[in-house]
């Protein structure tokens, strides 16, 4: 009986042993398991998760910084488009008035077509290249001419 006592004892600290040992098991299944281990084990176990945490937060912040610096490249392609659009227009419009055709009012181009005349309407510079007339502007710093009609 002595014999079986000790057998059964041993297969039990065995078994309390190796549950502890497992990570989730022994919290499901022994909430107490910290206490079988003692304090060494329990501040390993937990320098071992912060240090998993930690690493996953660099990596979420990796992936944060990845992703930061995708919408800038996008943001940046954007504006190179956009301003590549603004001057196809812009090159478009000095065609079109230096070819005679009327441009639409309100049309702003950075700068004159050649062969323009200077032409004071009621107090008022205006600049007349073939049909049209423009008005000198300021966009921000940077003069500019829109087109209009003289009062």
């Amino acid at each position: 009986m002595k014999l079986i006592c000790k057998i059964s004892g041993a297969v039990i600290i065995v078994f309390l042993m190796f549950i502890t040992g497992l990570p989730n098991l022994s919290e499901k299944l022994v909430p107490e398991a910290q206490a079988f281990r003692g304090r060494g084990a329990a501040f390993v176990v937990g320098a071992a998760a912060g240090s998993a945490g930690s690493s996953a937060a660099e990596a979420e912040a990796a992936a944060a910084q990845q992703q930061l610096a995708i919408e800038k490249e996008k943001t940046a392609a954007a504006e190179q488009q956009l301003a590549i659009e603004k001057e196809k227009t812009a090159v478009a419009q000095q065609q079109a008035a230096a070819s005679g055709n009327p441009l639409p009012l309100g049309t702003v181009v950075s700068s004159l077509p050649p062969g323009c005349v200077s032409t004071p309407v009621g107090g008022v510079n205006y600049y007349q290249c073939g049909r049209n007339y423009y008005q000198a502007a300021y966009e921000g710093s940077t003069l500019k001419y829109v087109t209009t009609n003289p009062k």
